[in-house]
């Protein structure tokens, strides 16, 4: 299973975005990434999911696979 990094914007709001990783310590540390960044979130963490893994994360940067295909 895959995995999506999701950021809690209040008590009944997730945030999500297209970033899907193959494995949860890659999604929990892009999370964490861009949680440290913004004000609005209250937390943050990741869901499991079925799509297809779009993104990798090396040296606490995260890369689109589109663009390393290209």
């Amino acid at each position: 299973m895959n995995h999506k990094p999701i950021w809690y914007l209040g008590p009944q709001e997730i945030g999500r975005n297209s970033q899907v990783f193959a494995t949860e310590k890659e999604a929990l540390d892009s999370a964490k990434a861009r949680f440290n960044n913004w004000t609005q979130p209250t937390d943050f963490g990741v869901e499991e999911t079925e799509d297809p893994v779009t993104y990798v994360r090396k040296e606490n940067l995260d890369y689109s696979l589109k663009g390393l295909n290209q």
